[in-house]
């Protein structure tokens, strides 16, 4: 009998081990990473309209739009789908023209009105050549493309209907540098364009988020310290990280929340807009969402766990 137990307790022992094993193996990448890690994956994501309110948006949000106002297509028919496929991606460098004319001045202006400008800022002075050799900081990215069929509660295009960057910084701590650099240069030209009837926004690092939130952020691994890294950076106000989301304190016709999460490739896996009481109004969930990873684990834990108990029970049987 007292062999008997000795194996049991040996058994439970080996089984724990296992266990530890297997769970430090599955965190290590979140714990010890030293550096951010890239983990963008080619293939196609689907993106469902999983739930929309719309007299709570209209009440809520606002009254005179609807979520297309964010993203193209049907989003506001609960069951509309949109396809998303990740082509390919490279590492480059930006310096700050770069950035300033990718991330600001294609968002701010339409295409016409950008040639405008770029004549205005080339005949004072303020062209790449300059502004790169006054602000001399460069920024390393990977930088993706992915084409983007629209929501749809139809048959998708056979062509997408457009495609985009995916912006993946190296470093989170770059962000805050690319904005206060945009806001200098957008003070030092708001004279000149102000002029020609046009204006650069100022921009708080709320603003900044939000906008690149919409168009091409993505972050890398470990994503929750690359997230919480990003905003304390910036020092945002209304805007939080928590674990792998970021959490949007906005207001509209009254007080909201946005809570977009991000997947395990870096991309949008969650996008959910919630009222004051917490109830949601609109989601965007994808087909690649990270509750599926906790799904496989969970399920892996309970065999584990009935594996252990069968173990037990069969060893404490007396013989006959």
């Amino acid at each position: 009998m007292k062999k008997t137990r000795n194996k049991t307790k040996t058994n439970i022992l080996r089984a724990t081990l296992f266990g530890l094993i297997i769970f430090g193996m599955l965190v290590t990448v979140v714990i010890a990473s030293p550096t951010y890690q890239l983990t963008l994956a080619k293939g196609t994501d689907v993106l469902t309209v999983n739930q929309y309110d719309d007299a709570d948006w209209k009440s809520t949000v606002n009254a005179s739009t609807n979520p297309s106002f964010w993203f193209e297509g049907d989003t506001n028919i609960a069951g509309a789908k949109s396809k998303t496929t990740i082509l390919g991606w490279n590492d480059i460098a930006w310096q700050t023209w770069d950035a300033f004319i990718s991330l600001f001045m294609s968002e701010y202006f339409s295409f016409e009105d950008l040639i405008i400008i770029l004549n205005i800022m080339d005949n004072i002075g303020y062209n790449e050549t300059t502004i790169n050799a006054n602000y001399t900081d460069s920024y390393n990215l990977w930088y993706g493309v992915r084409a983007v069929w629209n929501f749809t509660v139809g048959a998708y295009l056979e062509q997408p209907s457009y495609t985009e960057d995916i912006l993946v910084f190296k470093d989170p701590l770059d962000f805050k540098t690319i904005l206060d650099d945009y806001n200098t240069i957008a003070a030092e030209l708001s004279g000149f364009i102000q002029l020609a009837g046009f204006n650069f926004p100022y921009l708080t690092a709320d603003d900044f988020l939000w906008h690149f939130a919409l168009n091409g952020f993505a972050v890398a691994s470990p994503r929750p310290v690359y997230l919480t890294e990003l905003i304390n950076e910036l020092g945002c106000v209304n805007v939080s990280a928590s674990g792998s989301t970021l959490v949007f304190e906005r207001s509209g016709e009254t007080n909201y929340t946005i809570e977009i999460s991000y997947g395990e490739d870096g991309t949008m896996s969650f996008f959910t807009v919630k009222d004051v009481s917490e109830s949601v109004i609109f989601q965007i969930i994808s087909a690649n969402s990270e509750w599926v990873f906790y799904l496989i684990l969970v399920i892996l834990a309970v065999c584990g766990a009935g594996l252990v108990a069968f173990i037990v029970i069969t060893r404490r049987k007396p013989k006959k």
